[in-house]
C-alpha cells in the first residue's frame, strides 16, 4: 500500500502540475479508489492541499500576485463556515455508524466532484471562445461582488471541510467573473486563501480523528516531485486535451460515488 500511495501521489502531482486542476479534486477520489474511507480521504487530502498550496503561495507572494483584500473578504465567510461545519461533524459523528457517515460523506463528495468537473469543463470552453476573440456572453454587475464574497467564502468553507474539494475552483471562478484582476493574481489569491482554509479545515479533521499523518506523508512524497515534473511538461503536452480528459474522469468518479 505504501508504494501505491507514493505512485498515486506522483500521478496526482503530475496531473496537477501539467493541467492546474485542483489537488483536492484528484486526491480525494484517488484515495477512495485505493480503499480509504471517505472521511479519512478528506482529512488526508486537506493535508496534501495545505502543503502543496503553501509552496505555491510562497512563490506568489514573492511575485506580488496575491490580492490580500479579496482574501480577507472571502475568508470572512469561509473560516466561520469551516469552524461551524467541524463543530457539527463532531456532534454528528458519535451518533452515526461508520457506514452511515461514510455513505453521507461519499454522496457529498460525489456531488462536489460532479459540480466542480462540470464547472471546469464549462470554463475551458468559455476560455477557448475568448481566446478565439469571441465574447462569452457573461455579464456581471461587479458592485455586488464584494458583498457576495463572504457568502461565496461560506459555501467554499463548508464544501472544503466536508469534502476536501472546492478551495481553488469555487474561488477562482468567482474572482474571474467578479474581480478586475489579472489571471495570475486570481490564481495567487485563490491559492493563498486555500492555504488558510485548508489549515483551518485540517485542524478540525485532526481533532475529530479523520486524518492519517503516514498516508499524507507518503502521498506528498510522490505528489511534490510529480508536480515539479508536471509543471515542466505542461509546455510540451496538449494541456487542454489532458485537462478535459482528467475532468471527464473526475466527473465519472463523482457519478460513481452517487450511484
Amino acid at each position: 500500500m505504501e508504494v501505491l500511495l507514493v505512485f498515486a501521489g506522483f500521478f496526482v502531482g503530475l496531473a496537477t502540475g501539467a493541467t492546474a486542476i485542483g489537488t483536492g479534486l484528484l486526491t480525494v477520489p484517488m484515495l477512495m479508489l485505493l480503499g480509504f474511507r471517505p472521511t479519512e480521504a478528506v482529512g488526508t487530502a486537506l493535508a496534501v492541499n495545505f502543503a502543496t498550496r503553501l509552496v505555491a503561495a510562497w512563490q506568489h507572494n514573492r511575485q506580488k500576485t496575491i490580492h490580500y483584500g479579496w482574501v480577507a473578504l472571502i475568508a470572512l465567510g469561509s473560516l466561520p463556515a469551516s469552524v461551524a461545519v467541524t463543530w457539527m461533524l463532531s456532534i454528528v459523528k458519535p451518533s452515526l455508524s461508520e457506514e452511515t457517515l461514510d455513505l453521507v460523506v461519499s454522496r457529498l463528495i460525489g456531488v462536489a466532484l460532479v459540480a466542480m468537473a462540470l464547472v471546469g469543463i464549462a470554463l475551458e470552453f468559455v476560455q477557448r471562445k475568448e481566446q478565439m476573440g469571441e465574447t462569452s456572453g457573461l455579464k456581471v454587475r461587479r458592485g455586488w461582488c464584494k458583498f457576495a464574497a463572504p457568502l461565496v467564502g461560506a459555501i467554499t468553507g463548508a464544501s472544503v471541510t466536508i469534502t476536501g474539494i472546492g478551495a481553488g475552483g469555487i474561488v477562482v471562478g468567482f474572482l474571474a467573473v467578479c474581480a478586475s484582476l489579472t489571471p495570475q493574481v486570481v490564481v495567487g489569491t485563490a491559492i493563498f486563501h486555500g492555504v488558510i482554509l485548508s489549515l483551518a479545515s485540517l485542524f478540525g479533521h485532526i481533532l475529530i480523528g479523520n486524518f492519517s499523518l503516514t498516508t499524507a506523508l507518503l502521498f506528498l512524497f510522490g505528489s511534490l516531485p510529480g508536480a515539479l515534473l508536471g509543471s515542466r511538461l505542461c509546455l510540451l503536452l496538449p494541456k487542454r486535451v489532458l485537462k478535459l480528459t482528467l475532468l471527464s474522469i473526475v466527473l465519472a468518479s463523482g457519478i460513481k460515488a452517487l450511484v
